[in-house]
């Protein structure tokens, strides 16, 4: 409906046909709105009383052009502009309301404001939003001044509050405990000069329970303007529990769940450590690679292979001390730290015990399959470098596959010199 009428209401025939419109009708002047039709007071629990004029914000919450932010004035807008926006009703509770305002007098900032209840005609970009904002885990709420505009399903999980109740009234009240209240004006002028704020701190639900929460804070912007603040909230627990999951990816193997290179690395660094304050102890590093793996997967495919690989893990956990580690480097390519050993022969027996393992047939999706495996034991000695030590343990696994497989071999000088002749004949093919 488009309404185009002066804001001057002191007419009695402009303030019958105002009260006869089956809608929110509002005259606006220089930001005040200084009268409401009976649809509008009826809604607003003054049907029978003289308006007194209000400022725009305290009477439509939230203004929002077409499906723009909110804005809190009319000042300047086009003709007919669409809008939606927030009222608070007779009841206590929050009407969304949409319509249109149009300038009937830009040199006296005279506007007429029509509304609806929301739903008819709602933009499917603000439909869209409402869904999200209803679809996400994380607690949201938006606030306008010291009014709630919208909080969404997740809000109401984590606090209580279902949307009635906490529309119209402040997080401030609701949810902030009295000890963190100088926190909460403090992040507002964190927000204001920082344009966002992260933070884990407690909040209150509404049985009065306390709640360790990590909040976002962000500023609502219009036109580059503050008009309020979203807030999200998420549950802390959550939150440190995720940061573990993610840590735990970034630092093992997704198919075996062993330590991958990088934290293996970092074991084999500790180790060294320990052994540089104890040296009466040493450690040692085994590097195993599977004998047959490649015919495993082109016979029966990857998925097979992938089968046989975390097989291959449960054996090498098994064969191994619960103090000591194993590890996927990467492909068919596995390696063990052993600590707290006097001679290298403990190395020796362990790369026994594991070749035992391995030369077991594996049950694959029905088939026997045997495969075998190399492995390079080489001792700490004088090495103290993480990296260097696992390399000169794989130098030896490699001479354990080209003497046939299914062996170990212990790093030493032949070995050493043996690494060193196939660089040169690499360097001169």
């Amino acid at each position: 409906m488009d309404v185009n009428l002066p804001a001057n209401a002191d007419c009695l025939e402009q303030r019958g046909i105002l009260d006869a419109l089956p809608a929110l009708v509002f005259l606006e002047r220089e930001g005040q709105i200084v009268y409401a039709n009976a649809e509008a007071r009826q809604m607003m629990g003054n049907a029978e009383e003289e308006w007194i004029p209000r400022p725009v914000e305290d009477v439509l919450w939230g203004l929002m052009p077409g499906t723009a932010e909110p804005q809190t004035h009319l000042a300047g807008t086009r003709r007919g502009s669409p809008f939606h926006a927030t009222l608070p009703t007779a009841n206590g509770r929050l009407l969304a309301v949409e319509g249109t305002y149009s300038i009937s007098n830009a040199e006296l900032r005279e506007s007429v404001i029509v509304a609806h209840p929301g739903g008819r005609g709602r933009a499917p970009k603000t439909r869209l939003m409402e869904d999200v904002l209803a679809s996400i885990p994380e607690a949201v709420a938006i606030e306008h001044g010291e009014h709630v505009l919208y909080t969404n399903p997740a809000f109401t999980r984590m606090f209580g509050y279902t949307a009635e109740e906490a529309g119209g009234g402040s997080l401030r009240e609701l949810i902030v405990p009295d000890e963190r209240l100088r926190e909460h004006v403090t992040l507002a002028t964190d927000v204001n000069e920082r344009g966002r704020v992260t933070v884990e701190t407690v909040r209150r639900n509404k049985a009065g329970e306390t709640l360790e929460v990590n909040l976002q804070m962000a500023p609502l912007l219009v036109d580059g303007a503050r008009a309020g603040y979203v807030f999200t909230f998420r549950d802390a627990a959550e939150c440190h529990a995720s940061e573990d999951e993610m840590q735990h990816h970034a630092m093992h193997d997704a198919l075996t769940g062993l330590p991958n290179r990088a934290l293996f690395l970092d074991h084999v660094n500790l180790a060294l450590s320990r052994r540089a304050r104890h040296p009466e102890r040493t450690c040692g590093v085994l590097s195993l690679n599977l004998d047959r793996f490649r015919e495993v997967n082109d016979a029966l495919g990857h998925a097979a292979g992938d089968a046989l690989l975390k097989e291959v893990a449960e054996r090498l956990r098994h064969a191994l001390r619960p103090e000591d580690s194993a590890a996927r480097l990467g492909g068919d390519e596995f390696a063990a730290l052993v600590e707290d050993i006097a001679a290298p022969d403990d190395l020796e027996h362990v790369a026994g015990r594991i070749l035992h393992e391995m030369a077991r047939p594996f049950e694959i999706f029905g088939h026997a399959v045997v495969s075998g495996a190399s492995i390079g034991v080489a001792v700490a000695a004088e090495y103290t470098e993480p990296e260097f030590l696992v390399r000169v343990a794989c130098q030896a696994m490699y001479c354990a596959k080209h003497a046939g497989g299914g062996r170990y071999e212990l790093f030493g000088e032949p070995i050493e010199a043996q690494a060193g002749a196939r660089v040169a004949a690499r360097a001169h093919e």
